[in-house]
C-alpha cells in the first residue's frame, strides 16, 4: 500500500519521511512545481501538492509557490490541521481504531499475514500488546509511520502544515474539505478484507520505503507530475478499491468544492496531497474535463 501513504500522514498523526540529505532543496526556482493555476471569471485558484512529512520546508519557500500564497487570501487543506493535532482528537482515533472486546489482530488478519506482521513488529521493537488491539489499517499505518520517524522526519515540516502555521499568523481565512471525524474513519472504517489487503501490502513494501520517499520528494520539488503518478498511484493496479476509498472518490467530492471556490471573488490556495493531483482521475484532470483552465507553474 506504498501509493496510498499520501493518505496517510495527516490521520497517523506521526511523523514521516526523508533523510536530510536526501532532500536537500535547491538554491534556484525550479523550471516546474507541483502546482497548478485553475483561471476563473474573476479570480484564481491554486492546488499546491503536499508532501506531509519532511525534514524541513525550505521546497515551500519557492518564489512561484510563495507566490502563490501571497497571492490567496484563502487557504484550503483536506482538513483542519489545528484540530487533527488536537490530543483529545487523537484520543478519539486511537479510540475508534481498538478492535471489538475479545478480537485481536490475529482474529482480523490470515495465519499467513498475521505471521508476517508480527515478524516485522519484533525486528522492529516495537510493542506486540500495543498494535494487538489497533484495527489492521491503523496498526498497518502506525507501523509504516513508524519506520519513517525512523529516517528523521516530522510533519511539522510537511508542506501543509507550514502554509498552515503560516496562514495563522497572517490571518488568511482556512478552509477545510473533510471533516476529522470523516477522516478518522478513512483508515478505521476499513471492511475486513481492506483491512488484510492493507496490512499485506504494507509489510511487503516498508524495505523499500527510503528509496521511494526519495523519488517522491525529487518528482515534487521539479514538479514532475510522471514520476509522482508513478510513485503514488501504483495502487491502482495493487488495490483499486481501497485507493478509489482512500484517493478517487474525495478527488470527486473536493471537484465541486473547488468550482465554488472559483466562481467567488477572492483567490484561493489549496493545498492537498501531491497524489491527488497527479494522475488520470487527480482533481486537475477531472477539472480540465469539465471545462476549466488548469496550468501547471
Amino acid at each position: 500500500m506504498k501509493k496510498l501513504r499520501s493518505c496517510w500522514w495527516l490521520l497517523v498523526l506521526v511523523g514521516t519521511g526523508l533523510s536530510a540529505a536526501e532532500v536537500q532543496p535547491k538554491e534556484m526556482a525550479t523550471e516546474k512545481h507541483c502546482l497548478w493555476k485553475i483561471t476563473g471569471k474573476t479570480n484564481a485558484v491554486y492546488l499546491l501538492g503536499s508532501v506531509h512529512a519532511l525534514k524541513n520546508t525550505d521546497y515551500a519557500k519557492d518564489p512561484v509557490i510563495q507566490a502563490a500564497y501571497s497571492n490567496s487570501s484563502t487557504l484550503v487543506f483536506e482538513a483542519d490541521i489545528g484540530e487533527m493535532e488536537d490530543p483529545a482528537l487523537q484520543l478519539k482515533l486511537l479510540s475508534k481504531g481498538q478492535l471489538p472486546e475479545g478480537h485481536t489482530l490475529e482474529t482480523e488478519l490470515s495465519p499467513e499475514v498475521y505471521k508476517l506482521f508480527t515478524n516485522r513488529v519484533t525486528e522492529a521493537g516495537l510493542p506486540l500488546f500495543m498494535l494487538q488491539k489497533m484495527t489492521p489499517g491503523l496498526a498497518a499505518a502506525a507501523i509504516e509511520a513508524f519506520e519513517l520517524v525512523k529516517m528523521g522526519m516530522d510533519p511539522q515540516m510537511g508542506v501543509d502544515h507550514y502554509f498552515f502555521t503560516r496562514a495563522k499568523e497572517d490571518q488568511k481565512e482556512i478552509i477545510a474539505l473533510e471533516t476529522a471525524e470523516f477522516q478518522i474513519g478513512l483508515l478505521t472504517g476499513l471492511s475486513k478484507e481492506e483491512g488484510e489487503l492493507m496490512m499485506k501490502a504494507t509489510l511487503k513494501e516498508l524495505d523499500k520505503t527510503r528509496t521511494e520517499f526519495t523519488e517522491l520528494v525529487d518528482g515534487w520539488k521539479n514538479g514532475d507530475s510522471g514520476k509522482l503518478e508513478r510513485v503514488l498511484n501504483e495502487a491502482l493496479e495493487e488495490a483499486p478499491a481501497i485507493y478509489k476509498r482512500l484517493v478517487t472518490d474525495r478527488n470527486e467530492t473536493w471537484v465541486p468544492r473547488i468550482e465554488n471556490l472559483l466562481k467567488a471573488n477572492k483567490a484561493t490556495l489549496v493545498v492537498v496531497g501531491a497524489g491527488h493531483l497527479v494522475g488520470k482521475q487527480s482533481v486537475v484532470e477531472l477539472l480540465k474535463k469539465k471545462g476549466w483552465k488548469v496550468t501547471q507553474l
